[in-house]
């Protein structure tokens, strides 16, 4: 599958998947963001994404920035929130990642930071039917953890 992308910042950067079997492509932010004490805000990427028909991505997090923090300017890596967020496929503007610093001091993240990754998926609509019953299941409601947490 091809994507066409258009670069709207001169400091974009093309995503690129780092291994031929990744299933999500990184995503690099355009320029400089500075957020303060746990203030929430979006990196842009400078790119605008032309999302094939029947496909949508899906904007998910690294886990080399959720487990090590990401890279700052005063060369220490912060502790991050990156928001999954669902980009349809007619949406035409600029991707832009939503986040939130979770550090209790104001951070400085770099322009072409590996700050999160598409992934793309597959989209399947359906007609609802509104009905008096659902069908019971050996489940039934049982659900946040109602499985225990020991094998």
């Amino acid at each position: 599958m091809k994507m066409n992308i258009k670069k709207i910042s001169k400091d974009a950067v093309t995503p690129k998947f780092a291994h031929s079997t990744d299933s999500g492509f990184d995503l690099f932010t355009s320029e400089e963001l500075t957020l303060e004490a746990n203030q929430k805000g979006v990196a842009k990427t400078g790119i605008i994404f032309e999302i094939p028909n029947g496909w949508g991505m899906q904007i998910k997090n690294k886990s080399g920035i959720t487990l090590k923090g990401v890279p700052t300017t005063s060369g220490v890596n912060a502790d991050i929130t990156v928001y999954e967020g669902t980009i349809d496929m007619d949406y035409r503007g600029e991707l832009m990642i939503m986040l939130k610093n979770e550090e209790n001091h104001q951070i400085t993240i770099p322009k072409h930071t590996k700050l999160a990754q598409g992934v793309l998926r597959k989209v399947y609509h359906c007609e609802f039917n509104e009905v008096l019953e659902v069908s019971e299941t050996e489940r039934g409601q049982g659900g946040f953890g109602s499985t225990g947490n020991k094998l």
